[in-house]
C-alpha cells in the first residue's frame, strides 16, 4: 500500500493490561544534574552523560523506616541538535539517531516491527515477587525437601550460591492474617526460616513482609521489559540441572545429586531481577494523580502537562524511527543496526504498567487545515474552547491526523505456559490505539502533537485519556549504586550476580 497524505482508511482495537514501573521526575531537573561525559566509547557506539536517577517510589514502609521502589539511572545520550517539543519529551532523549531525516514526516512508512522481547512474568509483589513458589502447591518457605524442583527462583539461587546461609524471619504484622488464612491452614508454619539472602531480601523488599500490603500493579514489569528488549541472543530454550565447581556453574548427568534444577522461568525472573533497577534512556514525564482526580482544561486535555504528555510526536517519531527505519544499539549486549524495541507506560495516570513495544501499523494519514486540526483537538472538550484557531503549537504550518496501532508484549504467562519455551507460548499480541494530530513545519519535520478523539467513531478511543505516559530504553542492568556484576544497592537484590545469572543463561541456550 502506498500511502498518500489525504488518505483515510480505519482499522483498530484496544486491549489494557499492567504492571509495576518507574516515578519520573521533571526531566529540566535531570538534565542540570548531569554528571561527567561517558568518555570510553568507541567510535560509533552511543555516548551519554548520566543525569541522575529517575525512582519509581511505591510507598513507605514504617516497619522498615524507607521508601518502598527502586530507580533507574538516567543515561542521556549526546546530540547536536534539539527538536521544538519541550525538554521532557525530546526524541532524542529516548535515542540519539531520532532527528534529522528521522524526525521527518515519512509518508510511506506504514507499518514496522521488531524481534527480540518475548512473553513472560511480572512476577508481582502480592506473590512474593521471585520468592513465589509458582509452580508448586507447597508454599512453606520452611520446607525445602519436599518440592525441590519447583522451589522459587530465589530459593534455588540460594541453594547454589549460598548454600548454608538461611535466613530467621518473621511475617510482617499487617500480613500475618492473610498468611495463617492460606489453604494449607492456620497451623502450617509461615517463613520462620528461608533458604538464604537471596530469599530473605526479596521477601522484604518485593513481597508480603515488606511493612505494607503491596497494591496489585506493584512487581517487576519493568525488570521484564528492560531484560527482554536489552539482553542480546535468544531467551532460555531448556531447564537445566546444574551444580558449582569452585567458581564454575556445571551441568550436572543424570545420576547425580546435590543439584539444582532451575527451570527456563526460572532464569527469566533472576533475568528480571538484575534489570528491576538498571540504566536507561528515557522520554516523557511521569504522571502522578489518579486518573479520577486529573484536572482538564476546556479542549479535555490534563492541565499538569506531566498527564497530557507523552508528546504524540515524539511517540510517532519513535515508532517511525526505531520500528520502521530502524537504528543502532543502545546496549552493549547487542550491535549493528536494526529495528528497535522500546519500553512504554502504557497509561497515562498514577499506576504504571510497562510494556515492550514492538510494532506499529499506521491506519489513517490525512493532511488537515489548521481550522480542521483545532476542530479535532475540540472533539471531546468543554464550553469555551477555540475550535477555529489552532492555538497549540504556532511554529506549526501544516498539519495531519493520524490514527495508529501499536503492539506490546504481554506478560500475562500462565504457568502451564511458563513451563514451556518462550517460542511456544503463543502470548497474544496487546494491542492499543493511537489518535492525534501532528504539527509541521513546512518542510514536513514533526514539531510536536496533540491527542485527538477518534473522529471516525461517536464512541471512539479518546487519546486525551488514553496514551502512553513516557517510554525509555534499557542500556544495562547495572543501576545507581550497584557494582559491575550488578552486587549491591537498593534498587534491586543485592545478592544477585549478573556473571552468574548469566552462565544458567548460557547454559540453557545449548
Amino acid at each position: 500500500m502506498t500511502l498518500r497524505i489525504g488518505v483515510v482508511a480505519v482499522s483498530s482495537a484496544v486491549i489494557a493490561l499492567g504492571c509495576m514501573g518507574l516515578d519520573q521526575q521533571e526531566h529540566e531537573r535531570e538534565h542540570e544534574s548531569a554528571a561527567a561525559l561517558q568518555g570510553s566509547a568507541r567510535p560509533g557506539e552511543a555516548r551519554f552523560i548520566e543525569g541522575g536517577t529517575i525512582p519509581y517510589v511505591l510507598g513507605f514502609s514504617p516497619e522498615a523506616g524507607q521508601r518502598l521502589g527502586g530507580s533507574h539511572t538516567l543515561l542521556i545520550p549526546l546530540t547536536g541538535t534539539r527538536e521544538p517539543m519541550d525538554a521532557a519529551n525530546l526524541p532524542t532523549s529516548l535515542h540519539p539517531e531520532l532527528r534529522g531525516s528521522y524526525a521527518a514526516l515519512n509518508s510511506s512508512l506504514l507499518q514496522g516491527q521488531a524481534s527480540g522481547p518475548f512473553a513472560s512474568q511480572w512476577w508481582p509483589h502480592s506473590r512474593n515477587g521471585i520468592a513465589d513458589r509458582w509452580n508448586s502447591l507447597v508454599k512453606d518457605y520452611g520446607d525445602l525437601t519436599s518440592d525441590p524442583d519447583n522451589l522459587s527462583p530465589a530459593e534455588k539461587y540460594d541453594l547454589l550460591f549460598y548454600a548454608g546461609q538461611a535466613r530467621s524471619i518473621e511475617p510482617a504484622a499487617d500480613v500475618a492474617t492473610g498468611e495463617r488464612s492460606r489453604r494449607e491452614g492456620p497451623g502450617a508454619p509461615r517463613a520462620t526460616q528461608v533458604a538464604g539472602p537471596t530469599t530473605y531480601w526479596e521477601l522484604r523488599h518485593h513481597g508480603l513482609y515488606q511493612g505494607v500490603t503491596p497494591e496489585y500493579w506493584w512487581g517487576h514489569c519493568n525488570g521484564w521489559a528492560a531484560y527482554v528488549v536489552a539482553e542480546g541472543g535468544s531467551p532460555p530454550r531448556r531447564d537445566v540441572r546444574v551444580r558449582r565447581s569452585g567458581d564454575t556453574i556445571v551441568e550436572c548427568a543424570s545420576v547425580e545429586t546435590g543439584c539444582v534444577l532451575f527451570r527456563m522461568a526460572d532464569i527469566e525472573a533472576l533475568m528480571t531481577e538484575l534489570y528491576h533497577h538498571d540504566a536507561a534512556t528515557f522520554s516523557g514525564r511521569r504522571c502522578e494523580a489518579r486518573e479520577d482526580r486529573v484536572l482538564r482544561d476546556h479542549y479535555g486535555r490534563p492541565v499538569d502537562p506531566a498527564c497530557r504528555d507523552l508528546n504524540p510526536g515524539t511517540m510517532h517519531v519513535a515508532m517511525t524511527g526505531l520500528l520502521g527505519l530502524g537504528a543502532s544499539s543502545l546496549s552493549a549486549a547487542s550491535s549493528g543496526r536494526a529495528r528497535r524495541s522500546f519500553v512504554v507506560d502504557y497509561t497515562w495516570h498514577r499506576e504504571v504498567w510497562s510494556y515492550p513495544v514492538t510494532s506499529f501499523t499506521i491506519d489513517t494519514i490525512a493532511e488537515v487545515s489548521a481550522q480542521e486540526a483545532a476542530r479535532l483537538v475540540c472533539n471531546g472538550g468543554f464550553q469555551g474552547a477555540d475550535c477555529y484557531n489552532y492555538r497549540f503549537n504556532p511554529s506549526a504550518r501544516r498539519f495531519v491526523r493520524v490514527a495508529a496501532r501499536y503492539g506490546m508484549i504481554s506478560d500475562e504467562v500462565s504457568t502451564a505456559a511458563l513451563l514451556q519455551p518462550a517460542a511456544l507460548r503463543n502470548v497474544p499480541i496487546v494491542s492499543s490505539e493511537l489518535h492525534y494530530v501532528l504539527e509541521l513545519d513546512d518542510r514536513l519535520t514533526v514539531l510536536g502533537g496533540e491527542w485527538i478523539k477518534n473522529p471516525a467513531l461517536a464512541n471512539g478511543v479518546n487519546g486525551k485519556q488514553m496514551h502512553p505516559d513516557y517510554f525509555w530504553i534499557p542500556v544495562r542492568a547495572q543501576g545507581a549504586g550497584e557494582d559491575g556484576d550488578d552486587l549491591g544497592g537498593s534498587g534491586d537484590n543485592p545478592y544477585v550476580a549478573y556473571s552468574r545469572v548469566r552462565a544458567l543463561l548460557d547454559l540453557s541456550r545449548r
